[in-house]
């Protein structure tokens, strides 16, 4: 069933180094990327690729995360393995020849969720999240991005705004034509609703708070305790603030001394999701500059969104390798559960 390649009566049995895809000679293609991708069996965007072993547990059935969208179409391109073998195909020019700008591989690429559960899962940690938004910043250089990009993916720039009159947007969003045009364009199903959002920012309910118990005469004085720091990310600022306040509360009766950002901040976690990368490393740049005294002090910093605690242990890395400041504000983001454990 396959000549050859173990026994061959009629003549020669192939040499274990003949026939091979990555034989002595082979060199990664070199190409140039937006991140940087780095590992102990080589560098660049290539080798991160061939991670991939082709073990095909990202074609299971059930159990874990992985994958997603393979167990949703059952189709091999729609798992972690057929993608990296697709960029594989890209990356070597010679069945897929349009490189950046293949169809087949964004096609392919859009149906990840960016879940990051090959991250976790795959015996080889392959990450197609990073690999996903690394495609699309190319691929988005000679095109438009489609509209749900700007609604969806700058949700971080245009959700303080609509913060302002949150009742009015609220509203506005819910009147049956105009809530049908607007999933249109940010590429929201019909059958769900829009997001609400909440009448006071987690930030403008916190601070409040804080002004109260500032007030000697109404809640005793000035707090005290280990110091932490609440990352507010778009969605529980703005949606679920109720979230926030109680992790805050959580945080304070564990013996924390909670507080948030100077300004407000974003991980850029949306970004990714259309390629936007130039926006995600500003991002970053913003935070590493606002919290740079907390950094070096080494405080703390919890971060709700398991989309933002990703974009802080892995992209931010990827962004700016070497940089003590960056390494060390890695290391000190944490899960509300891996910060309440270590107290314990």
């Amino acid at each position: 069933m396959n000549p050859g390649k173990l026994v061959d009566a009629l003549g020669e049995v192939y040499r274990v180094d003949e026939h091979l895809r990555q034989g002595p000679a082979y060199k990664p293609v070199s190409v140039a990327t937006r991140m940087t991708f780095f590992s102990s069996e080589g560098d660049g965007f290539t080798r991160a690729t061939e991670r991939c072993i082709g073990m095909g547990k990202c074609r299971s059935a059930e159990g874990g995360t992985m994958c997603p969208s393979y167990r949703a179409t059952r189709e091999e391109r729609y798992s972690t393995r057929g993608r990296a073998r697709l960029l594989g195909e890209m990356l070597r020019g010679e069945v897929i020849t349009d490189g950046w700008q293949s169809e087949e591989v964004k096609e392919a690429l859009e149906m990840c969720l960016a879940c990051k559960g090959c991250r976790s899962d795959c015996p080889t940690h392959t990450d197609m999240a990073s690999y996903k938004a690394e495609f699309l910043s190319h691929y988005y250089e000679r095109r438009a991005r489609p509209l749900q990009a700007h609604s969806m993916g700058r949700i971080g720039e245009w959700a303080p705004l609509a913060m302002r009159t949150p009742n009015l947007v609220n509203a506005m969003t819910g009147l049956p034509g105009f809530s049908s045009v607007l999933k249109r364009i940010a590429g929201i199903a019909a059958e769900r609703p829009l997001p609400r959002f909440a009448e006071r920012s987690f930030c403008s309910q916190f601070e409040a708070l804080q002004r109260r118990r500032r007030d000697p005469a109404r809640e005793g004085g000035v707090r005290r305790g280990d110091p932490v720091i609440l990352f507010p990310d778009t969605f529980t600022n703005f949606f679920r603030p109720h979230t926030a306040m109680s992790a805050a509360h959580v945080l304070e009766a564990s013996g924390a001394r909670v507080e948030l950002p100077k300004e407000r901040l974003c991980c850029g976690r949306p970004y990714y999701d259309y390629g936007m990368l130039d926006k995600a490393k500003a991002s970053l740049e913003k935070i590493l500059a606002s919290l740079a005294p907390r950094i070096e002090s080494g405080v703390p910093i919890v971060v709700l969104e398991p989309g933002c605690h990703s974009v802080f242990k892995d992209e931010l890395l990827k962004f700016f390798p070497g940089d003590s400041n960056a390494e060390k504000l890695s290391r000190q983001i944490v899960s509300l559960g891996e910060f309440l454990q270590a107290r314990n």
